[in-house]
């Protein structure tokens, strides 16, 4: 403590004691030197943040994380005058994981990070960047990448480091063959990574199999919500890898958007306990429920959604929820997944690979079954067409020639082409 904070820490001591007595001031003395120990423990420590374990790490991570996809633009670019302070002041209110990766947004995202992170703010936070598999042409293609991101960001070092978006191609045709795990291990012995994970977009089947190749992960990346439960490494995911002994972050909390704005269907069926939240701290506090969650990585596209967001961070807990918003959150996924013409869906990606990449379990659960609720053409077309790149997630449903290989596949036993056909007739692809 310098001599400034002891004299503030005095002054506040004295101020407490004329109002409350002896037992308060040693209470708050208790707490001032629990604040001064987590200070010299947690990297940023702020005391209106809550911070988790990051697996078998051993560091701790703030609950909120700044997801550096959904940025202010302008003109087509990175607004880098917005976009610095909100960095900025997210640090200040104790975050301290930034996440970003080399192809978002055109490879500006790392530019912003390198930008707002300029001067002492580094020091203040642990950096992630990601390894784009699809963008590599040769196995030397990995350093080389690094490299490049590292003098983006303007950092010797990148503290977590990931494969980016193991899938089923990824992981076949790219991960295995080309020694992507030695060469994240070879990083990590050089002092050039600290952590070693995987971002994650496909079944928990291959998801498992992945965790289990190595006991080199760290960490890894998963995409989860209230509403995909059963989508992807879904809830099962967080215990597997905590299982593991890995730390897990989660990104899009709001499913790219969609529950920070709800259609006033699932509004209503959220406030029929009772309780009521906006729509993206209902999101975030479903996360923060999970004890397996170390950081939800949150993207924030103006200052408003910083702050709120820091506001929602500090109440954020392990097991937060209360049976009655348990049972609000239960409401709200009845309503959605029992809207007219909702294709069950779960995303188990047991239909994949398609013969003819067909991006199934994402248009059925990301595209066409959100549409129905909104009924917002151009939103669900932006999802289809911007969020969707054939390479990482597959083509649309026009290209579905109704082979029929997907349908023994399917434990659910839907009309996949059939269904198909119904998108590209309503989406007009």
């Amino acid at each position: 403590m310098d001599r400034r904070d002891f004299i503030k820490s005095g002054l506040l001591a004295v101020a407490v004691g004329a109002v409350s007595g002896p037992k308060v001031i040693a209470q708050e003395a208790e707490r001032q030197v629990a604040r001064e120990q987590l200070s010299k423990k947690i990297l940023n420590y702020n005391p209106q943040m809550q911070y988790r374990p990051m697996g078998r790490t051993g560091v701790n991570v703030s609950a909120l994380g700044f997801g550096m996809l959904r940025l202010p633009m302008r003109n087509g670019h990175v607004d880098f005058d917005q976009t610095t302070p909100m960095v900025r002041r997210a640090i200040e209110g104790g975050v301290n994981y930034i996440d970003t990766g080399r192809v978002y947004l055109g490879g500006e995202s790392e530019q912003a990070v390198g930008k707002a992170l300029a001067g002492d703010w580094r020091d203040r936070v642990y950096v992630t960047s990601k390894m784009p598999w699809w963008e590599m042409r040769s196995a030397d293609d990995f350093e080389k990448f690094f490299d490049q991101s590292r003098r983006t960001i303007g950092t010797d070092v990148i503290d977590f480091y990931h494969i980016h978006m193991i899938m089923h191609r990824a992981w076949k045709d790219y991960v295995l063959p080309y020694k992507l795990i030695e060469k994240m291990e070879r990083l990590k012995a050089q002092g050039k990574i600290r952590f070693m994970g995987f971002s994650f977009h496909d079944s928990l089947q291959l998801f498992k199999r992945v965790v289990e190749y190595t006991p080199a992960w760290d960490f890894c990346l998963i995409q989860h919500n209230y509403l995909d439960y059963e989508y992807e490494a879904g809830v099962l995911g967080p215990k597997y890898a905590a299982a593991n002994g890995m730390g897990l972050a989660v990104m899009k909390p709001v499913r790219t958007g969609f529950l920070a704005n709800l259609p006033q269907t699932m509004r209503d069926a959220l406030a029929s306990t009772g309780i009521r939240k906006p729509d993206t701290e209902w999101a975030l506090d479903y996360l923060w429920d999970i004890p397996e969650v170390s950081v939800a990585v949150s993207g924030m596209g103006s200052m408003a959604d910083v702050e709120e967001n820091l506001k929602y961070a500090a109440k954020a807990r392990p097991n937060m929820l209360t049976p009655a918003e348990r049972e609000a959150l239960g409401a709200a996924i009845y309503v959605y997944r029992h809207a007219p013409g909702h294709i069950d869906c779960t995303g188990c990606y047991q239909c994949i690979p398609c013969p003819h990449n067909v991006a199934i379990g994402y248009i059925f659960a990301y595209v066409y079954n959100n549409y129905l609720l909104h009924r917002d053409k151009l939103r669900a077309m932006a999802d289809y067409t911007v969020s969707m790149s054939p390479i990482q997630r597959g083509d649309p449903a026009s290209s579905c020639i109704a082979c029929g290989e997907c349908l023994a596949k399917c434990p659910q036993h839907l009309d996949i082409p059939a269904l198909l056909a119904r998108v590209k007739e309503t989406m007009g692809r």
